[in-house]
């Protein structure tokens, strides 16, 4: 049943681009479809392939979308008891672990973390780093270590800075002086000498209905410095405990806000043909999400900088001590938990949103095919 669905969606693919060669149809298009299909079958799995590791509640900013400070006091594990956690069977399957914080290279004991996953996980592929990037020296020198180890192992470190404007902009939205300066500091240096540091790198623009207007000065900044752009709208995030923040930020409360960001993403994805550009303007336009997350199937799992484990890193709640339980067991008798989450939540997440979901596939043709035809 499965492969009669890659080929009908294929077949669709090929069609259209027989019409008219556009970039949506290349090969990496088509590699996405199959992969929906495949993922699309509900099935939840026992053991996730990727950890989402928020791995220290430090940060020395206070962004207008994030509540981080209100747990900046809570105490983060060491890379020993990060070995002892990663020893569970639960793990034996990960090929990629997602690092973020808080600010990551505050992380005292950084290095020696990433020491412990390469060595207690044997499947690795990739790590990814998420970074304010305002500790320039800091984070040059822990990632060339780091990208040292990692390249011994056969692991790709792939490497994300936040930008989510221009001078002030980003200054106001990271609620920190030089902000802005700082991140343009760290780039330029890395970008002196990239193979030393990681093998791919993209800025993350976090959208709130303060920077919506500046979206487009951050597409013309990263233009002209080659740097690809990834978008997220700021929401409701239990890890980062900013539930009281957002009225103050979202983009949901102010309709002209909401208007222009559907407006911008609308115009990337008349350009590029991006599922994940049509995916947030769907989820603007109609506040549904109609975007596959593989969260919802377990092939994630969040482990919190204190030891904790949850599904999703933005609706779940805490559902055991890694340090004092099995991962396996904790990950796996709560999957009750697990529908509670998709049954309340996930419908309106606007987390993840990297590929389409079958009615999402849907609605993408139908769009272009309203285009061709305009």
């Amino acid at each position: 049943m499965v492969f009669q669905k890659d080929k009908f969606k294929i077949r669709i693919a090929h069609s259209i681009q027989q019409k008219k060669n556009h970039v949506y149809l290349d090969l990496k298009c088509k590699r996405e479809l199959i992969s929906e299909i495949i993922f699309g079958d509900k099935k939840v799995r026992k053991y996730p392939t990727t950890i989402q590791l928020p791995i220290t509640y430090k940060c020395n900013f206070d962004c207008v979308m994030c509540g981080m400070r209100n747990l900046a006091k809570q105490q983060d594990f060491t890379a020993d008891e990060l070995g002892r956690i990663l020893e569970d069977k639960l793990y034996s399957k990960v090929i990629s672990i997602g690092i973020n914080g808080g600010e990551p290279f505050l992380k005292t004991d950084l290095e020696q973390c990433v020491e412990v996953m390469l060595e207690e996980i044997s499947t690795l592929k990739s790590i990814s780093i998420i970074s304010n990037g305002f500790f320039t020296d800091l984070i040059c020198k822990k990632l060339s270590s780091i990208k040292k180890m990692a390249t011994n192992k056969g692991v790709k470190v792939h490497l994300a800075l936040s930008v989510d404007g221009i001078d002030e902009m980003q200054d106001f939205m990271r609620g920190a002086k030089d902000a802005w300066k700082n991140v343009n500091t760290t780039i330029d240096r890395l970008f002196e000498k990239k193979e030393q540091y990681f093998d791919s790198f993209k800025t993350i623009c976090t959208i709130t209905k303060h920077n919506v207007y500046s979206l487009y000065e951050v597409e013309d900044w990263a233009k002209e410095r080659d740097i690809e752009v990834s978008y997220n709208i700021a929401t409701i995030n239990v890890r980062i405990d900013n539930e009281k923040k957002l009225q103050d930020f979202s983009i949901f409360g102010d309709e002209k806000a909401r208007m222009f960001a559907a407006e911008f993403f609308y115009k990337r994805f008349f350009n590029s043909r991006s599922q994940r550009d049509f995916a947030l303007f769907l989820f603007i336009t109609t506040g549904e999400r109609y975007a596959a997350c593989d969260c919802q199937y377990n092939r994630w799992v969040t482990l919190t900088p204190n030891g904790r484990l949850g599904y999703c890193a933005t609706h779940s709640k805490d559902i055991g001590n890694a340090l004092e339980q099995s991962s396996y067991k904790i990950f796996n008798k709560n999957t009750k938990y697990l529908r509670e989450i998709k049954r309340d939540y996930c419908r309106n997440c606007s987390h993840y949103m990297y590929r389409l979901n079958r009615i999402g596939i849907k609605k993408y043709f139908d769009e272009i095919k309203r285009i061709e035809n305009c």
